[in-house]
């Protein structure tokens, strides 16, 4: 079985093994991997998302068929398998239609060539467990995640949440 680790068709270096090592405490196991630098976003080459990592290594190109993906939405030019894309649209609570999107760390989505964001996918997420988790009454809904933290409403229909480096966003106030 081969030790090599390939990340977007770069096969890392023992440099880079080292500084992986490094900077998440371990390194990965031998396979081939892509990984999305804008979103962090990683997976198995030919698979859906996997996880997360730090965004910004610089570990070659994202190739559109990087997870096998049929739905013609594409994620940072990476084109989502229909378990990501049911993912997506669950998140969202509508379809997305096919089209070019793109998505930062922090969670921020929007159009491609569009710098301003439609959507922030952690704060959709977060609203949607409100409404399907059978959340009633008072109560605080305080959260947070390694990304963010937040408030809401019982219902969800109001509320905030504060993003590292930008800052608190209402909604529904």
């Amino acid at each position: 079985m081969s030790d090599t680790v390939i990340f977007n068709d770069i096969t890392l270096s023992a440099d880079q093994l080292a500084e992986f090592e490094k900077t998440y405490g371990q390194q990965p196991k031998p396979g081939q991997y892509w990984y999305d630098k804008m979103s962090g976003l990683y997976g198995i080459a030919g698979q859906p998302a996997l996880g997360y990592m730090y965004p910004g290594h610089e570990l070659g190109m994202l190739a559109k068929k990087a997870s096998n993906g049929n739905t013609k939405v594409l994620i940072n030019g990476r084109e989502l398998s229909l378990i990501e894309y049911n993912t997506l649209c669950q998140i969202l609570g509508t379809i997305v239609f096919p089209g070019s999107y793109w998505l930062d760390a922090q969670g921020n989505a929007g159009m491609q060539g569009n710098p301003y964001p439609m959507v922030n996918l952690f704060m959709a997420a977060q609203q949607n467990a409100f409404r399907g988790g059978g959340q009633s009454g008072g109560g605080d809904n305080f959260w947070s995640s390694r990304f963010s933290a937040g408030n809401s409403t019982a219902d969800g229909s109001a509320g905030y949440v504060s993003v590292p480096g930008y800052g608190p966003v209402g909604y529904g106030m």
